[in-house]
This record gives C-alpha cells, sequence and structure tokens, in this order.
C-alpha cells in the first residue's frame, strides 16, 4: 500500500482546504481502529475517516457509511466528549512523516476555550489515533501501548505525548550526489529508501526512473547527479514549511511540526497532485497515488475530483475483496462441517439398513429355535441345528442369550424381526434424504468454489439461510429448531442475472452461476422449446440455449452449450463428459425440491471436452448486459440424468 508521505501531504491539503474552519457535529466508531467524523464546514457536511488498521492505516474524506455498534466502544465516547461539538482550527503533517494533526478547539468543563489534537499516525502495524491535550498529554489512544509493547514510547493515558524517534535519514531537498552510498551493486531505489527521509518504496523508484534509469537498475549504472536532482525534484511535492520545526537531526531532515502545505509555492489547495489508480500489466488493482508515476508498467486510472476519492475507491475495492475473502472462508467452514455431518449421518444409515435388510435372517433363526424347543435348555450361549431352509441341508449356529428360555430366545428373534422389517422403509426414506442432502451440499460447494463476486457469495449465503443452514441476519431462528426450511425465505430478493454469451452461429446461451439461477433461469426465463442441457450425474449448472421460433439449432452452438455445461461443473477438467440436453418443456421441479433440482426425460446425451482450445466460446467474457468480465465461473444446482436408454431422470440435491 503506498499510503507515503506524499499522499499524506496531498490529503492534509484537501482536508486544510475543505474541513479547516468546520465543526465536528458526530463521532461515531464503526471499526475497533477506525473513527468517523461527521463535519460540517462551508456550509457542506463531510464524513472524515481516521483508521489504524495494521495493513490498511489511513486518513481521508470517504462517502462509504459503515454499520455501527450498538454500543459505542469507550474511545467513541471518550472523543464524543472531549471533540464533538468543537471547532477544527488546523489540520498539518508533521514534517515528512505520515502523521496528520488536527487541532481543535473546545471548551473545557469550566467553559473556558481549550484545545485538543486528535493525531492520526499512519505506520503499519504500528499505526494508532491519539488524543492529545494542550498541556501534550495523552487523554487516550485507539490502540493503547504499554512499555512491554514499546519501551520508548509509551501510548497510555496521562502520559506525554512523544512523536516517533526521527529517521535520521537526509533531507530529500538538500540531497547530493556525494550523500549516496558508494556500493554500486545495491539496488538505487533501495539505497535511496536507505538514506533519504520521507521516501516510499514506488517514490524510490520513480526517482531512479527520472534519472534515466530502470527502475530497478542497480546504483553503479545511474548518473548520481540525476538522482539527487530526480530526489530533489520529488521533494518539492511536499510544499514548504511556515511552521515551527525542531532542528535538524544530525545528518538528518528537519522534523516536528512542519505545517506542510503552508505557503507552498506555485500550489493552492490539491492542485498540484494527480490522484490515480495503478494496475498490473494483467489488470488487476495494486497501488494508488497522488503523482504521475512514469516508471508504472501499467494501466493507470485518473479523473478523480479529489484525492479521497480515489482513495474511497481503492480501500472500497480492498474492503470488498476483504470481504469476500471472509465470507467465502466462513461459507466454506460452514459446508465442510455440514457435509461431515451428513456423511456420518449417512454411514450410520446405511448400517442400519444393513441390519434392517437382514431382517429375514432373524425370522429365520426364530422358527428354527422354535423347531428345536425339545433340545435346548436355558443357559445356553449357542445351539447348533439344521437349517431347514438352506437347500444344501447344512447346519447353523444360533447365538442365544443365557439368561432367557430357549421360547423367549425365539420371541426375542420375532421381535428383531418384525423391528427391522418396520423400520426398512423408514431407513430408506432417511436414506434418501441423506443422499440428497449431500449431493446439494456438494453442489453448494462447487458453487462457492466458482464464485468469483460478493453478490455471487450474497445469493449463496442467502440460499443457505433460506435452507436452514445460516441464521438469519436480524431475526435469526433460536438454537435447536432445526435446519428445515421455512417457506419463502431468501424468496424476496431477486436473483442476480445469469452469465450471457452467444454461440458461433449468433444464438443465446445463458449460464447459472448458482442453485437459485439454476431455477430462475430454468423455471422462469427460458421458453418451451430452448433446449437444457446439465452434466449427467455431476454437479453442475443449467445451461439454455436459447432457440428462436422455427429454427433449426445448429450442432455446433449444441456442442458449445455441451461444453459451457461441462466447464461450469466439477468435471471442468476432466475429459470426455457426459451432457444430458432436452427441451425446456422437458425438464421439471419436483414439489418441495431443493433449489436447482430438477427432473428431466426426452434427453440425448454428449461427451464433450471443456477445452478452451476445443471451444473458445469458454474464454469469452459476458456478452450482454454483464457486470465483469469473466468468460466462466457459474454454479448451479444440479439435476442429473438417468443413464441413457433410461426413460426420466433424477434430481439430484447438491
Amino acid at each position: 500500500m503506498a499510503f507515503d508521505s506524499i499522499v499524506m501531504a496531498a490529503v492534509v491539503a484537501e482536508l486544510r482546504e475543505r474541513l479547516q474552519g468546520g465543526r465536528i457535529t458526530k463521532i461515531y466508531q464503526p471499526e475497533p481502529d477506525e473513527l468517523a467524523l461527521l463535519c460540517y464546514a462551508g456550509g457542506e457536511n463531510y464524513r472524515l475517516l481516521l483508521s489504524a488498521h495494521p495493513r490498511y492505516a489511513r486518513i481521508h474524506l470517504t462517502r462509504i457509511e459503515k454499520r455501527n455498534p450498538p454500543t459505542p466502544p469507550t474511545f467513541c465516547m471518550l472523543m464524543r466528549k472531549y471533540a464533538e461539538g468543537g471547532r477544527i482550527v488546523q489540520i498539518a503533517q508533521a514534517g515528512r512523516d505520515r502523521i496528520c494533526r488536527i487541532t481543535i478547539g473546545t471548551l473545557d468543563e469550566l467553559g473556558n476555550p481549550t484545545t485538543y489534537t486528535l493525531v492520526a499516525e499512519v505506520m503499519g502495524k504500528h499505526s494508532n489515533i491519539v488524543l492529545v491535550n494542550a498541556q501534550g498529554r495523552i487523554v487516550d489512544a485507539i490502540r493503547r501501548v504499554t512499555e512491554e509493547v514499546n519501551r520508548y514510547r509509551e501510548l497510555l493515558p496521562g502520559l506525554p505525548y512523544v512523536p516517533p524517534p526521527p529517521t535520521g535519514k537526509l533531507d530529500p531537498a538538500l540531497v547530493t550526489a556525494a550523500d549516496l552510498p558508494p556500493d554500486p551493486a545495491t539496488p538505487a531505489w533501495q539505497a535511496l529508501l536507505d538514506r533519504v527521509d520521507g521516501l516510499s518504496p514506488l517514490i524510490a523508484r520513480e526517482a531512479v526512473f527520472r534519472a534515466g534509469a530502470p527502475a530497478d537498475a542497480p546504483l553503479g549504472t545511474v548518473d548520481p547527479e540525476a538522482l539527487a536532482e530526480a530526489v530533489r525534484g520529488l521533494a518539492g511535492f511536499w510544499g514548504s514549511s511556515d511552521g515551527p520545526a525542531e532542528a535538524p537531526t544530525p545528518g538528518g531532515s528537519p522534523r516536528g511540526v512542519a505545517l506542510i502545505g503552508d505557503g507552498a509555492p506555485g500550489r493552492t489547495g490539491q492542485g498540484g497532485f494527480s490522484p490515480r489508480l495503478l494496475y498490473t500489466p494483467d489488470g488487476q488493482l495494486k497501488e494508488f497515488h497522488v503523482l504521475d508515476l512514469r516508471h508504472w508498467p501499467g494501466r493507470a486510472e485518473t479523473g478523480f475530483d479529489s484525492v479521497s476519492d480515489c482513495l474511497d475507491a481503492y480501500f472500497g475495492q480492498r474492503a470488498d475483496e476483504e470481504r469476500f475473502r471472509s465470507l467465502r472462508g466462513s461459507l466454506a467452514r460452514l459446508l465442510r462441517d455440514e457435509i461431515a455431518r451428513v456423511r456420518k449421518k449417512l454411514r450410520a444409515q446405511e448400517e442400519s439398513l444393513a441390519t434392517a435388510e437382514s431382517a429375514e435372517t432373524f425370522r429365520i433363526q426364530g422358527e428354527l429355535i422354535t423347531a428345536n424347543l425339545w433340545q435346548i435348555t436355558r443357559g445356553l450361549s449357542e445351539i447348533r441345528v439344521p437349517n431347514y431352509y438352506d437347500p444344501s441341508g447344512g447346519e447353523i449356529v444360533i447365538p442365544l442369550d443365557p439368561a432367557l428360555s430357549p421360547a423367549e430366545n425365539a420371541q426375542a428373534y420375532y421381535r428383531r424381526y418384525q423391528k427391522a422389517r418396520s423400520g426398512l422403509a423408514s431407513i430408506r426414506e432417511q436414506l434418501e434424504k441423506s443422499s440428497a442432502e449431500l449431493a446439494y451440499l456438494e453442489q453448494v460447494e462447487l458453487a462457492l468454489e466458482q464464485a468469483e463476486s460478493l453478490p455471487d457469495l450474497e445469493e449463496i449465503r442467502r440460499e443457505l439461510t433460506a435452507e436452514g443452514y445460516l441464521k438469519e441476519r436480524a431475526a435469526g431462528r433460536e438454537p435447536g429448531q432445526g435446519r428445515g426450511r421455512r417457506p419463502g425465505d431468501g424468496r424476496e430478493q431477486r436473483a442476480q442475472p445469469p452469465l450471457t454469451l452467444r454461440s458461433s452461429d449468433g444464438l443465446e446461451i445463458w449460464v447459472g452461476r448458482n442453485n437459485r439461477q439454476n431455477d430462475y433461469l430454468t423455471l422462469r426465463l427460458a421458453a418451451p422449446n430452448d433446449l437444457w442441457f446439465h452434466t449427467k450425474d455431476i454437479p453442475g449448472s443449467h445451461v439454455i440455449l436459447r432457440v428462436p421460433p422455427g429454427k433449426q439449432v445448429p450442432e455446433r452452438s449444441i456442442h458449445e452449450a455441451a461444453a459451457l455445461a461441462a466447464y461450469h461443473s466439477k468435471a471442468r477438467h476432466s475429459s470426455a463428459v457426459p451432457v444430458d440436453y432436452t427441451a425446456r418443456k422437458h425438464v421439471r421441479k419436483p414439489n418441495g425440491a431443493r433449489p436447482g433440482m430438477v427432473i428431466y426425460d426426452n434427453h440425448r446425451t454428449l461427451w464433450v471436452t471443456p477445452d478452451p482450445d476445443l471451444f473458445p466460446i469458454l474464454r469469452r467474457g459476458w456478452s450482454d448486459g454483464g457486470e465483469g468480465t469473466r468468460p466462466c465461473g457459474a454454479d448451479g444446482c444440479d439435476g442429473d440424468g438417468r443413464p441413457a436408454g433410461r426413460a426420466g431422470g433424477t434430481a439430484r440435491k447438491t
């Protein structure tokens, strides 16, 4: 993350222009390490975000509103006590550090004017937000630091506020060629980073590039005079200092409370900066900055109205990615646990079924005991008798309970026979339900693996909530209510649109990305004569090939739709994948079936290999109304056909 001191200077310039002189109207703490200050300045309302996140620490204006906890944290209550209603007197950057100081004018308990300074320290894992009173003592910090953590600098209420120690590095505005190290093999940008104050790796590489060398060139291949001149040129973006500053440290740059941005010649407000998002050559968002970085190899997205808008876009996407990883991880853990539970239940039911299917053996043993009562005495543990039911006329050994009489042993076997026989139908029914539930969960697991956006995950979460595997967010069911569905749960939100592609012949193809979409496109969107595709006995997406009235469907389009069905299934990396297809009118949903589960008949089967070299359609992005660029990634519920030649089809719960 490139929130370096130049970005801090740009943010401070923007905040001074927009907020200085304004009033703090509300204070919230939506996250443990994040503050939101609602400010009114210049006739407009602003939301100032201060974050001490270990990876995403920052300060800027934001348009993103987060949900606040029902009970304000202690630091939030303290901030409300001392800063809410106060006026922003001054906003400054401390030297070339990533530290912003916001001076707030307010009244003390006796009604006398006083000031507090809110210090936002953007320092990676050491980031913090500290409130300091007029005497320079700490009121509190969002993250308290004890002596055990940092001997040099404790951040505890009542202690004097001590700024971070000086770096002892060179002032970038005064760097000369003689200040550069003599080691020619060291990367030039690394040498600058080690010697010069206020530089980030990104800016150090930019200085090397502006000196006429590749950004990662060794120091020995870079003209030292040109390099020093490039550093001095970049130092101008920090502006000049009109405020008081401490004396320079030996061999280092001035530090302290310099007001970066005051009186900067040739630059007013944010005019000297050009905020941009930086993408890698393959199109992935990587960094952001406020300078035109000429060495950056990928695309730069510009056109932002302010530095804060740029930072909002960057961190908003990073927050979505974080939520995506977090939600996918929690759903994956849930599905693993549920699949393990159902598999354990299946094993027990299979054992019960095996026992129930041996009911005839219990009847035969009871009858053989009855036929040989005359030779059985109490206390025997087993008896060997002729087996009249064995065509070969062999003998059978029957275990006995020594505590029971011969007649009671026979009755015990008859009872076991009746119990096993009466429970056989129930066990088979439960086994079928468990098998269907396992298939359903495995299909949702496939959908989760192939999901590529936060809306995809949210749709899966809503489906699992509707099916009873997750509690409702606002009003969840109480523990112990089971996993049964409640009719209508999760149905009020319309499913995401399916992936839409066009075949080589120009026919439209729809691909469901999850169970809800599969139901929607198969049962509601598709016309009766459209062709429906699904992998045989393999979890995967429903695929619809639109058939214009009176048009003969080309074989090439049929094979392309079958390839899409194979690609969007668990058999994506297999060859010769069987795919069933039939007219949509032959596809039906059983009553009470889970999302995406269907039955079908009158189908044919194709064997295809989902290879993009064989089917270029697998590489395409969305062709109609898409909100992304991925060529594939749908998941769907499974409708599995019976082997070719058998009438009907079976729906598989996945």
